[in-house]
This record gives C-alpha cells, sequence and structure tokens, in this order.
C-alpha cells in the first residue's frame, strides 16, 4: 500500500490564527502582511508596554482591518500575578545541586546563594517540603524551614538563575488574586479603547471570571472573557471556569512547568473537549513553533504538535514571541497557515468533519440546540450543501453551529460589527456584516448571500440556520435547507 500524503486543500481554513503583536510585528507592514498571511485575532501583551503604545496599535489594527474588508477581533491579555525573582548583584547566580540557599521577600540584591523575590506572600504561602520552580521549570528548590520573610532551601536541580525569571509554585494555594490593581486598571482602559476580548491570566476558579465580569458590567463595557487555563488547580474546576467564561486559552506554557510534561497533552485534549461541548471557542497556545523566533523553518515536532492540535478540533492556535519578538513573525504565521490546511484536508479526505469530538459519546437526550446544530453538521455532509448560512446576532447561533464542525463553510451573518469581531475566534465562521433590514426577509437574503460570496451556484444547496438563544426559553433553533 502507497501513502499519498499530497492532499486538495479546502477553499477556506478553518481553525483560526492567533498572533502576538510586539516589537518585531507592531507596524503598518508587517500587520498588513499578517492580516494577509491568515491572522483573525491580534493579541496584545498587558505584561510588556504602556497604555499609550498599546492603544497605537489598537488604532492600528483596526485601521488595517477595515482596509482588508477584514473582521479581525483583538485579545488583550492581563498580566497577571506574575510571581518573579528580583534582581542579582551581577546579574544571575549558579544554583549547585545540594547547596543552601535562602529565598527572601526583603527588597535586597541577590547574590551567591541569596535569592530576593517580588512577591511578598510568598513565605506565607509556602511550608516546608514545598516545591519552588525557577526558570521555567529549569531549576528547582525544595522549602526546608521559613523564619518570617527568609525561605531556607536546598537546590534540587541546578543551573544559571538570571534576573526577574520566572517562579512557579506547584500545588501550593496561591493567595495573590487573579485580578490584581494594574490589571483592573488595565481592564478599564482596554475597554474604554473597546477590545474585543480580555484574557485572565492564572485562573483557578470560576469565582475568579465572575470578578472580571463584574468588572466589565460596571465599566459598561461588552469584552468576552477568555479564560487562561495554566494552574493545575484550574483543571480541578474547569466545567465551572468553561461554563463561566466566554473561551478558554490551554496556555500549555506554566501548564507544563508545574503538571509532570506527560500530563499536558492530556490535559489539553480534555480542555478541548470540555469547551466545545458548551460551544466556546478554545484556543491552544505557547512554544507551537518555538523554534521559529531564531529559525526560518520550524521543528519536525512543532509542526507534528500544530497538526495534533489542529486534528483535536480547537478553535484556534496562537503564536506568541514567534510573531512578538521573533525574526520571522510573517512565516511563521505562513507557516501555521499550510500546517493546518493541510491538516484540515487531512480531516474532508477522512470525512472527519462534525464527527472528530466527544460530544457524540453523550448518552441522549443532549441539549437541543446542540442536537439541532448536530443535525445541521449531518445535512451537511449528507446533502454535500455548499455552505451554512446562520443569523446569529450576538454570536450564539454562530458558537453553537461552529461547535458541531460541520463539513460546510459556516458564514455567520450579523448586523453588528462587534458581534461579527469576536466571531473571528470561532473554528471555520466566516463573519459577514449586513444592516439590520437585510435581516427581514432571511431565506432570500441566504440565497442573494451564497450567490455573492461565491459559496454556491444556481441549483445547488445551503443551509440557513438561525433562532439559538442563550435563554432556554428563547431558544428556537431552526434549520431550512435551500436551493440557490
Amino acid at each position: 500500500m502507497s501513502i499519498d500524503t499530497e492532499v486538495k486543500l479546502l477553499a477556506r481554513r478553518r481553525t483560526k490564527i492567533v498572533a502576538t503583536l510586539g516589537p518585531a510585528s507592531n507596524d503598518t507592514d508587517t500587520i498588513t502582511r499578517l492580516i494577509q498571511a491568515g491572522v483573525s485575532v491580534f493579541r496584545l501583551n498587558m505584561s510588556h508596554g504602556e497604555h499609550a503604545g498599546h492603544r497605537e496599535t489598537f488604532q492600528l489594527v483596526r485601521r488595517l482591518a477595515a482596509e482588508a474588508d477584514r473582521h479581525i477581533a483583538i485579545l488583550a491579555d492581563l498580566a497577571g500575578p506574575k510571581i518573579r525573582v528580583g534582581r542579582f548583584a551581577g546579574g544571575s547566580i549558579v544554583l549547585e545541586l545540594g547547596n543552601k540557599v535562602t529565598v527572601t521577600t526583603r527588597d535586597v540584591p541577590g547574590e551567591a546563594g541569596l535569592i530576593p523575590s517580588q512577591y511578598e506572600n510568598l513565605a506565607d504561602d509556602l511550608s516546608p517540603g514545598d516545591r519552588i520552580l525557577l526558570a521555567d521549570g529549569v531549576m528547582e528548590l525544595e522549602v526546608e524551614g521559613i523564619d518570617g520573610t527568609e525561605i531556607r532551601c536546598v537546590v534540587t536541580q541546578g543551573g544559571v538563575l538570571e534576573d526577574r525569571k520566572g517562579m512557579n509554585l506547584p500545588r501550593v494555594d496561591v493567595s495573590a488574586p487573579c485580578l490584581t490593581d494594574k490589571d483592573k486598571s488595565d481592564a478599564r482602559f482596554l475597554l474604554e479603547l473597546g477590545v474585543d476580548y480580555l484574557g485572565l491570566s492564572f485562573v483557578r476558579r470560576a469565582s475568579d471570571v465572575g470578578e472580571l465580569q463584574s468588572l466589565i458590567a460596571d465599566s459598561g463595557g461588552h469584552a468576552g472573557i477568555v479564560a487562561k487555563i495554566e494552574r493545575p488547580e484550574a483543571l480541578e474546576d474547569a466545567d465551572a471556569i468553561v461554563e463561566a467564561a466566554d473561551a478558554i486559552m490551554v496556555a500549555r506554557g506554566d501548564l507544563g512547568v508545574e503538571l509532570p510534561p506527560e500530563q499536558v497533552p492530556i490535559a489539553q485534549r480534555k480542555l478541548v473537549d470540555a469547551a466545545r461541548a458548551r460551544n466556546k471557542p478554545v484556543i491552544v497556545a505557547t512554544q507551537m513553533l518555538e523554534s521559529m523566533i531564531e529559525h526560518a523553518r520550524p521543528t519536525r515536532a512543532e509542526v507534528s504538535d500544530v497538526s495534533h492540535t489542529v486534528l483535536s478540533g480547537a478553535d484556534a492556535i496562537m503564536l506568541s514571541g514567534e510573531t512578538a519578538t521573533g525574526n520571522h513573525p510573517v512565516l511563521a504565521v505562513e507557516m501555521m497557515n499550510r500546517i493546518a490546511r493541510q491538516s484540515e484536508a487531512y480531516l474532508w479526505e477522512q470525512g472527519a468533519f462534525g464527527d472528530f469530538d466527544l460530544r457524540d459519546r453523550r448518552e441522549p437526550p443532549i441539549p437541543f440546540g446542540d442536537a439541532v446544530a448536530r443535525s445541521s453538521a449531518q445535512l451537511s455532509r449528507d446533502l454535500r450543501v455548499r455552505g451554512i448560512l446562520v443569523i446569529s446576532h450576538s454570536g450564539m447561533s454562530a458558537a453553537t453551529m461552529s461547535s458541531a464542525r460541520p463539513a460546510a463553510p459556516v458564514v455567520s451573518i450579523s448586523s453588528s460589527d462587534a458581534s461579527c469581531r469576536r466571531m473571528a475566534l470561532m473554528w471555520g465562521v466566516v463573519p459577514h456584516l449586513v444592516e439590520d433590514e437585510g435581516l427581514d426577509d432571511g431565506i432570500a437574503m441566504a440565497r442573494e448571500r451564497a450567490r455573492n460570496l461565491g459559496l454556491a451556484e444556481a441549483g445547488e444547496f445551503v443551509l440557513l440556520v438561525r433562532g439559538f438563544h442563550a435563554d432556554p426559553v428563547k431558544n428556537t433553533p431552526s434549520i431550512t435547507l435551500l436551493r440557490v
């Protein structure tokens, strides 16, 4: 038997690409090229930069997206309670295996045997026997005793520790709030700008999401919340977090430090399934094409990682340093686009659209809206319809239809520009803005849009789907089969 790796690519990519903007990419030419390369969502990282710079970048993205006639979402990541070491007199120290060191919360320069921490509650949160991971887990300390501000440790894994490297406290109940004072100030600024999504870092429980929801409501904003899953505690409350948030991000950086590495792929897969079962978009992030920060080509393992993520049904795949600070931001997006399209073509060839999720294994009855969406996906395959047109004012119908992963392209029609931008994160959804009056005759409009968008020719079929609502009482979904 021969294996043919050449598959016919689909006309449209379903999996969305999120690209982080930074010094390597926040200029007119690069952002324009990133949009052309296939970016659906731009990410602003509030851990770096000032408000004035983020405002300029936000306005630039909005202008360039309008010029390209594209609905591009903007996701702003709040920094969260970053726990880092301080600065060392010589810029770094060497940690030798078995040596004794002291971690202090005093504001002093570090030196051999003394590591300053910027997290003032560190001594209160730790107990003897706890582990402190340094620099993404490259080095490790074990706590032997605590005396006021001084934490006595032994080095269990050594290395060179540099200024401002991160500290992780696996299985420690960190008392720092998920939403810091800086985050609150940043969130109000971002809501005033009009970002589409706020990324909430270091979520541990559903109530963390509720705190940000209250801030958004009090500010009169309408941004969706992306809960970043990067602490093991979040896995214990995963269902409630997914239910509370508008989307989730599998942030594999810190999650991969605090969990045994072999458990991260399983956690990722289960989080993808949990989000999709609740019609919530899910982003998979961190180190997807990490080597492209320096090199023009990724490693084979990175390509396989991206492909596996696409095959698992994630809504979006994200680039961080690759586009923010890397040498090849546009090449990285172009590579991610090629990998995603190749993987989706394989899914199409295998007839897997609509089937590659775990929701189908649930025992009936499943939620009414999910059943209708799944039936639509089945019809799109059985009848070989050329497109699914969804009338979606708030995005609920689009999200539900997207979660069913239908074979046909999903064109979501809305009269809200903000809803169209938020739909840019959803798998397979092509947002399309119309005037309010255009929605009066949905059937005529669906036929006209199918022709104008090149989805179908005379005599071919499309589906018109509408009526999904978050309130079960108002949930009256319908499917209409239309011949164009």
